[in-house]
């Protein structure tokens, strides 16, 4: 003999009797604290002992060519920079020339003693001859973020809440690197915020 399943009305009650419970616990902070991040293509999540997110506005791209100096292995100093950003493609690449993407990066960082780890990730596949070098610049008074002894990641915590931040990766052509003239194609940078 089956037992009789329940009536529509009573299993949406239970449901919604369950999700009242789940958000009642997340909302007084006596649900579990898990470990958790966010990148910057994803949205925040919402977790019970604050928020971590970050968030970057659109980035910039400019191409530096380094002239070629009169002497061998010199150069005669660096051209202004041409504003590359939106190319599918940079061309005419040459040793020496620099490729700096810049964008401003919003953090959101609430909750009680929380430490977090930046990491901003140049995109550069395996095996490229491009040497990427990170900046991470306060902007309007933030606070300087915390080192970590690597160039591309940072310490965040609760005092960074709310501040912005220039994030600068600078992609450099070494000598012997392309042949003359080489397009180079966008690279995906990523910036990533995971709780410690």
């Amino acid at each position: 003999m089956t037992a009789p399943s329940p009536s529509r009305p009573a299993a949406l009650l239970r449901a919604s009797a369950a999700s009242l419970v789940a958000v009642a616990l997340l909302g007084s902070g006596l649900g579990t604290a898990a470990r958790w991040s966010d990148e910057a293509a994803l949205g925040a999540p919402a977790i019970s002992t604050g928020a971590l997110g970050v968030r970057l506005g659109p980035a910039t791209a400019a191409l530096r060519h380094t002239a070629p100096g009169t002497d061998a292995g010199t150069d005669a100093g660096a051209t202004a920079p041409e504003d590359v950003t939106g190319s599918a493609t940079v061309p005419g690449v040459l040793e020496g020339d620099t490729l700096a993407v810049t964008t401003r990066m919003a953090i959101e960082a609430r909750g009680t003693n929380l430490t977090a780890t930046l990491t901003v990730d140049p995109g550069l596949p395996d095996g490229s001859p491009l040497v990427p070098h990170v900046r991470i610049d306060p902007v309007d008074g933030a606070p300087p973020l915390g080192g970590t002894g690597a160039e591309n990641t940072r310490t965040v915590t609760a005092a960074h809440h709310g501040a912005s931040y220039d994030v600068t990766v600078t992609y450099h052509v070494p000598a012997g690197a392309l042949a003359e003239g080489t397009s180079v194609d966008p690279v995906p940078l990523t910036v990533t915020l995971a709780q410690n």
